[in-house]
């Protein structure tokens, strides 16, 4: 198995700026291997999607292997705009601050401050969770593009037990919003408050959420969605959006 990996992996590096696409047998000189064994290594890749042959019987990388790359290049980005505003939200709101990421219709946590006191919530940098129930999915879910948010909705009210017409007029009201509030809806004794962060698409691919102690949140409800928003917006703003308030 890691062989097979590590193989994939060295048929990706032979490209480059200087050589976009290769033929069969210039891949399998650098990458050392028989050209039938290279021969099944690119057609899989071919099949798969990451490779594209060409008119002129040569091999380049697809467009499936730039968005993930992109994809990288997004998150690194984001983490770097965005941690000046995370540590100021989680100054002012003396709670768990967190910035996630949606990815397959999961919701994954690319970046966290976790807040002094000892009751607290606990999130990880890289916890992926499927987006059922609470603020952070909701939020994200709101803004999935039809199908998938289609496919969301299914999976929710199936695990959830909701109506479909109430969870789905919810997400209206989050979307036309920007941002949503739960208290002890994914762990009990949990509030969420979540903000959308729109890109220079205008596309909803972030959020960022303050968690805590459904006690210790919900006489502050007002201040922290203030807080959230504003936080949200700021970083929309530094991804280029263009955006007046709370990012809808």
């Amino acid at each position: 198995m890691m062989r097979a990996v590590e193989r994939t992996l060295a048929i990706f590096e032979c490209f480059s700026n200087e050589r976009p696409s290769l033929t069969l047998q210039e891949i399998a000189n650098r990458i050392r291997l028989a050209k039938s064994t290279t021969f099944r290594l690119v057609q899989s890749l071919d099949e798969a999607g990451y490779l594209v042959r060409l008119d002129n019987q040569e091999y380049c990388l697809s467009l499936r292997i730039t968005r993930l790359a992109g994809l990288v290049r997004s998150t690194l980005d984001i983490r770097q705009l965005a941690r000046t505003v995370l540590a100021e939200l989680a100054r002012r709101s003396r709670e768990t601050v967190t910035l996630n990421m949606v990815s397959d219709r999961h919701r994954v946590c690319i970046d966290v401050i976790d807040t002094p006191s000892p009751l607290m919530s606990v999130t990880k940098p890289g916890e992926r969770v499927r987006l059922i129930d609470g603020a952070t999915a909701k939020t994200l879910m709101a803004f999935l593009p039809k199908k998938e948010l289609q496919k969301a909705v299914a999976y929710s009210v199936k695990v959830t037990g909701k109506k479909r017409a109430d969870f789905v007029k919810e997400l209206a009201r989050i979307r036309d919003a920007g941002y949503a509030v739960t208290h002890g809806e994914r762990v009990p004794g949990l509030t969420a408050i979540t903000a959308a962060v729109a890109d220079r698409e205008g596309d909803v691919r972030y959020c960022v959420t303050v968690t805590g102690p459904t006690i210790r949140l919900q006489p502050r409800v007002q201040e922290l969605v203030r807080l959230v928003t504003a936080a949200a917006s700021d970083i929309s703003r530094r991804l280029g959006a263009k955006v007046r308030g709370v990012p809808k």
